[in-house]
């Protein structure tokens, strides 16, 4: 079994840049890392709660990378620039493997702030 992560963002603020995310899975017990060779991972903002309206999805080749998935290792892909709606969000990273076993091993939110300079 695997650590569940609660990993809130640094506030962000709108129509800036959303800086790249790295994240690690690793087993609870022993710490070692779990592979992701062969998985698929599907990330999702959701506004104001957690069944809020989505307002990012990404997968595998669509803002996820598998970094380095033998060691457990993807990330959120950068992106500019975040048109989110000012307020809080949240997201999770939900993993199917390749016998067809679903999990969910991190979470968090964040917050987007009102620039002041607007392009």
């Amino acid at each position: 079994m695997a650590t569940i992560v609660n990993k809130p963002f640094k506030d962000r603020y709108k129509n800036d840049t959303f800086s790249s995310v790295n994240f690690t899975v690793k087993e609870l017990v022993s710490g070692d890392p779990i592979d992701l060779t062969g998985t698929s991972i599907h990330v999702q903002f959701r506004y104001r709660c957690k069944t809020g309206s989505v307002v990012k999805d990404m997968e595998i080749g669509t803002g996820i990378t598998l970094t380095d998935p033998t060691n457990g290792v993807f990330t959120i892909d950068e992106f500019t620039p975040i048109v989110f709606e000012v307020g809080e969000y949240y997201y999770d990273a939900q993993i199917t493997f390749t016998d067809g076993s679903i999990k969910t091993y991190v979470w968090g939110t964040f917050k987007v702030l009102q620039d002041i300079t607007t392009p």
